[in-house]
């Protein structure tokens, strides 16, 4: 079976890693605001920049506010998107407002979603989503397990109830792990305490996969799997690059949007209240010798963001 099927050796692997990590109990750590006494009085905060969530404005301790279970961001998204009439290539950019939200559950277990506003429609792609969303832990913290599905596909809001269907197939169940690539820094890399560098491991499984000819493809034991490493430098305070390179162990499998690898850089703050500006390009990036069917996709059709985190 596992010949004729080679992707079901690796969802099964992919289940081993599961169960392993679901028994390891100290990978689980519930990290909650612990129950205040009756006495406690929470402080009230007055500086603006000194405020980490919504208790911090309202002044008020109710409907979960400051335990971080809600959280998300407000972003501007902006990219070319270089479009085939069939007869010549032109441009068109992508101008689009997204929503995210994380609603945490359980420890670091969340339901993610973004929806997003476009104000150019035409400026659509393989790559590019009116939502998204996925259910799965995500811990920051070093030497940790993350695993869930995410599902990431041109999700339409026009979908009908059948391609809502077949594109949550699509999307992909994943395993990752991350920890700090230096125990201690080379100095011509630190410039403080701020600087880190972090490796992260990960494997995807789709059931099923779509062809450039948009033809459906795969099954439960047949679906697409995806290796890759990633690295993300924080240079100085939350100035950072980043970057993965991606393996398919089943060539035919690759699509011509798959890339290669990837890369973003940017200024990220995760706390509320706070701007970022990053870049991010997911998609379609070739090594010279892999065939390129995006002739003229390059650095401008990455995703240019501004955003803004709130934290309930």
């Amino acid at each position: 079976m596992s010949k004729k099927y080679p992707a079901l050796k690796a969802f099964f692997t992919i289940l081993s890693f599961i169960s392993y990590v679901h028994t390891s109990t100290a990978q689980i750590e519930v990290e909650e605001e612990p129950k205040r006494l009756y006495y406690e009085r929470l402080r009230r905060v007055d500086n603006f920049w000194d405020m980490k969530d919504m208790r911090d404005v309202t002044h008020k301790n109710r409907l979960l506010m400051g335990r971080n279970r809600i959280s998300g961001n407000i972003t501007y998204n902006t990219q070319r998107i270089v479009l085939d009439d069939g007869k010549e290539l032109h441009n068109e950019m992508r101008s689009a407002i997204g929503f995210f939200t994380r609603i945490r559950f359980f420890e670091q277990f969340s339901f993610n979603t973004t929806f997003y506003y476009d104000f150019n429609p035409k400026a659509a792609a393989f790559w590019t989503s009116n939502y998204t969303y996925s259910i799965a832990r995500y811990n920051w913290k070093p030497y940790r397990f993350n695993y869930g599905y995410e599902n990431y596909l041109n999700n339409r809001y026009k979908d009908n109830i059948k391609q809502v269907g077949e594109k949550f197939l699509q999307g992909y169940y994943f395993l990752s792990f991350g920890h700090p690539l230096f125990d201690t820094m080379p100095k011509f890399l630190r410039f403080d305490e701020s600087s880190t560098f972090k490796m992260t491991y990960f494997v995807r499984y789709s059931i099923k996969y779509v062809d450039k000819f948009n033809e459906i493809h795969g099954g439960v034991a047949d679906g697409k799997v995806i290796l890759g490493v990633g690295t993300r430098y924080t240079i100085v305070k939350k100035i950072y690059v980043e970057g993965a390179l991606y393996y398919y162990p089943e060539k035919y499998k690759k699509q011509p949007w798959d890339p290669d690898y990837s890369y973003g850089f940017g200024y990220f703050d995760w706390r509320s209240f706070r701007l970022s500006f990053t870049y991010g390009n997911w998609a379609v990036n070739r090594f010279p010798w892999s065939k390129m069917e995006y002739k003229r996709y390059g650095f401008l059709d990455g995703n240019f963001r501004i955003t803004a985190n709130w934290i309930w």
